[in-house]
Order: C-alpha cells, then sequence, then structure tokens
C-alpha cells in the first residue's frame, strides 16, 4: 500500500476518531515524519497529510511554509488563527528499508502517538 493510501484508508480516519472522541481535547500541535519510497511524489504525500490536517482542525490554516527539495525531503510548517501548528517531514526512505509514519498529535488534555 502506498503512503496516500495509508493516510486515507488508515490513518486520517484513526485521527479523526481519537480527535473526535474528545480524549485529547482540543488539539493544539500535530507533528509528523513521513518516509516513502523513492518512485513516490514527496509534494503529492505532503499534500495528503496537509489536508488531513487541516480536517483535524477544522479550519484553513493562516500560514503554511514549505521547503526542501521534491528529490530527497520537503518540511512544511503550518499555523492556524487558532494557535494551533503542525509541522510536517516527507522524506525518502534507505532501499531496505520499509515507508512508514510517525505521528504525534498533541491537545489540551492529553496526547496520541503513532509509529510503526
Amino acid at each position: 500500500m502506498d503512503q496516500q493510501a495509508v493516510i486515507d484508508n488508515e490513518l486520517a480516519p484513526a485521527m479523526s476518531d481519537i480527535v473526535e472522541s474528545g480524549r485529547l481535547g482540543s488539539t493544539r500541535f500535530i507533528r509528523c515524519i513521513g518516509e516513502v519510497r523513492s518512485e513516490v511524489n514527496l509534494e503529492t504525500v505532503a499534500d495528503g497529510w496537509h489536508m488531513a490536517f487541516r480536517r483535524l482542525i477544522g479550519s484553513e490554516p493562516s500560514r503554511q511554509v514549505v521547503s526542501g527539495d521534491e528529490e530527497f525531503a520537503l518540511t512544511g510548517m503550518t499555523n492556524w488563527p487558532g494557535g494551533q501548528s503542525a509541522i510536517l517531514v516527507v522524506g525518502r526512505t534507505q532501499e531496505d528499508m520499509k515507508p512508514s509514519p510517525d505521528l504525534m498529535i498533541i491537545g489540551s488534555k492529553g496526547a496520541a502517538y503513532y509509529s510503526e
């Protein structure tokens, strides 16, 4: 399964369930480090994560900065009007390694982590 399918089919619904349950309180900060295979488009994966973050926060960001190089890694920093923020790093994995996301969501009442 490619990284975008993992985001859409597994992580986005799981993140939404956790946030909507209220266990974390209101989302304050999201950090995600995604590793993908060399043939995957980094910008497409980063866009998918940013869309998932917008759904979690529930609004459009007030500022988003993406820097890096499509060949190696992209870093995105996003802020919302309510003070929430997210940091995203999407990079290439080594040939013999399995692509995987490392996700952390910090809310006003707790935190959730996901890593493979």
